[in-house]
């Protein structure tokens, strides 16, 4: 499993979760042919993009993603659509996401 982390200061990470996750839900409900699914409350939230997935945290002063993928073009996917998405909707607050990768967890 691949896994790629990005922390974007906001102190508004709720309000842009919750805005990144209505808007990818919006985007399943018109195109059901898209395997996209979205799960979300206040504080945290899971966006599933085909194999890839992404959880969401909202504290209070960032916006935390760690996606998860098995290969390097899901986790791009993911990384990207997450990225434009948020980029577009903070740019007033010049929002800006950088992901890092990291090393899966052993279990």
């Amino acid at each position: 499993m691949l896994i790629a982390e990005a922390s974007v200061t906001t102190d508004r990470a709720s309000r842009y979760l919750g805005q990144l996750c209505q808007h990818l839900e919006a985007i399943a409900q018109a195109h059901p042919q898209m395997p996209v699914r979205v799960e979300w409350s206040d504080d945290t939230g899971l966006i599933t993009l085909g194999a890839a997935r992404c959880r969401l945290h909202a504290g209070a002063d960032a916006l935390t993603m760690r996606a998860e993928a098995p290969d390097e073009q899901s986790l791009h996917q993911i990384e990207g659509r997450l990225t434009d998405r948020l980029e577009q909707i903070g740019r007033r607050d010049q929002l800006t996401v950088t992901w890092i990768p990291q090393t899966a967890d052993l279990v």
